[in-house]
């Protein structure tokens, strides 16, 4: 069993990848406790409860990274608008020809 703290250490392709695991073994063991094949009922609960939590950090993550992608979105166009309104704000030099 993998504790949340190794979960969120993966990386997320190493987190699919238990997740995809993770989800065979929850069906298998669902068909063996349907069929009466599995005796042990609360292994099956177990590995769910795991499976729910390899699920929500991928969610955490997956949530960072919007948070992360949506930050840089604000800065950029926070910067572009800044340089914008420097532009515009900047006296403007102009030469005068004067009449002689």
């Amino acid at each position: 069993m993998t504790s949340v703290t190794e979960l969120r250490a993966l990386q997320v392709a190493d987190l699919l990848r238990e997740i995809a695991h993770q989800e065979t073994l929850v069906v298998k063991l669902r068909m063996g406790v349907k069929m009466g094949m599995e005796k042990d009922s609360a292994k099956y609960v177990r590995e769910r409860k795991q499976l729910a939590r390899m699920k929500t950090v991928m969610s955490e993550k997956s949530q960072k990274d919007e948070k992360v992608q949506m930050l840089q979105k604000v800065q950029k166009s926070t910067s572009l608008s800044f340089e914008a309104s420097a532009k515009e704000d900047a006296p403007s030099i102009k030469r005068s020809r004067k009449a002689s």
